[in-house]
């Protein structure tokens, strides 16, 4: 479909028209509704209103005009200003500004160096909070990102599902998040969001992982690296849930589990050792020892006398 005829159809921002290659599109005339859609209040926490590409010409402004929704400019490449509730900003590539629902904004392009952006339109409910993360406030309009390319093939695909299919929006809502973090992780002006999340949430997650995965060799340092948390604070949080450290937790976890196997089974000490996590069985012989107070054979003998009884 060329561009001529997107233009002409009623439909979405999101369905705007790819010129050439570098996923330039033309301005949407004055008489498209921009913020189509944008009245959205269902339950969703984040939801795409629209998106789309504009390498601008030298001076075009556009405004002053008031959004329904919140709205994302990226810029690509080139300069402009951007004014909204008396701030002027005077942008180039590598930056970002958000436009806030209800606010009356007039933006730019440079005379000699015309900006060309990409923009997202979204609502929902949550879309304030994530802001937040992101560097933005009622304060700051702008945040900066050094690389751009993933931000610019976010909006491709978005426009790429253009199908109005519930599939399709699921896409698109991820697009969206994967835009948003992108921006979180890469921008300087983001929120710290580590230890965002309750003692409670990372001291769950971290038993949950132990439980399941106590056979394997495991460092808490290299736990609390994967879930984002750095090993002091995991094992301060674990403790006020628990009351044991994680480490206590995990070799409670394996002698449990190697007193059921000598009592059960007859498996070797060696191999009883490597199932619950521990490839040297003197090591595994001494914290079973410290535990029961006596050797993984002893015991097993212990058990074996008892049963004759």
């Amino acid at each position: 479909m060329d561009a001529k005829k997107r233009k002409n159809q009623s439909g979405t921002v999101l369905e705007l028209f790819f010129q050439d290659s570098n996923l330039q599109v033309e301005a949407p005339n004055e008489d498209i509704p921009t913020d189509l859609q944008s009245t959205y209040s269902g339950p969703a926490p984040y939801h795409l209103n629209y998106c789309g590409y504009e390498s601008c010409a030298p001076g075009y402004c556009f405004g002053p005009h008031t959004r329904t929704s919140y709205l994302i400019h990226i810029i690509f490449s080139g300069k402009g200003t951007y004014r909204t509730e008396g701030t002027t900003y005077h942008l180039s590539a590598g930056q970002l500004f958000l436009i806030y629902p209800g606010v009356s904004t007039v933006y730019q392009a440079d005379e000699k160096d015309p900006w060309s952006y990409g923009w997202v339109g979204f609502s929902g409910y949550h879309s304030e909070t994530i802001l937040s993360y992101m560097g933005f406030s009622r304060d700051n309009h702008v945040v900066y990102v050094n690389y751009l390319e993933p931000l610019r093939q976010s909006i491709h695909n978005m426009l790429e599902l253009h199908k109005i299919t519930y599939g399709n929006e699921l896409k698109r809502t991820a697009e969206l998040l994967q835009l948003f973090s992108y921006v979180m992780d890469h921008s300087p002006n983001a929120r710290e969001t580590q230890y965002e999340y309750s003692k409670t949430t990372y001291a769950e997650v971290a038993m949950r992982y132990l439980t399941s995965n106590y056979p394997r060799r495991i460092k808490i340092s290299d736990l609390a690296d994967y879930i984002g948390v750095d090993r002091s604070y995991l094992t301060k949080s674990f403790r006020e849930q628990y009351h044991v450290s994680p480490q206590e937790y995990l070799i409670s976890l394996r002698m449990d589990q190697a007193q059921f196997l000598l009592e059960n089974t007859g498996k070797s000490v060696t191999d009883i050792a490597a199932e619950v996590g521990y490839p040297d069985s003197l090591a595994f012989s001494k914290s079973f020892k410290q535990r029961f107070g006596t050797s993984p054979s002893e015991y097993r003998q212990y058990i074996k006398s008892s049963d004759k009884k």
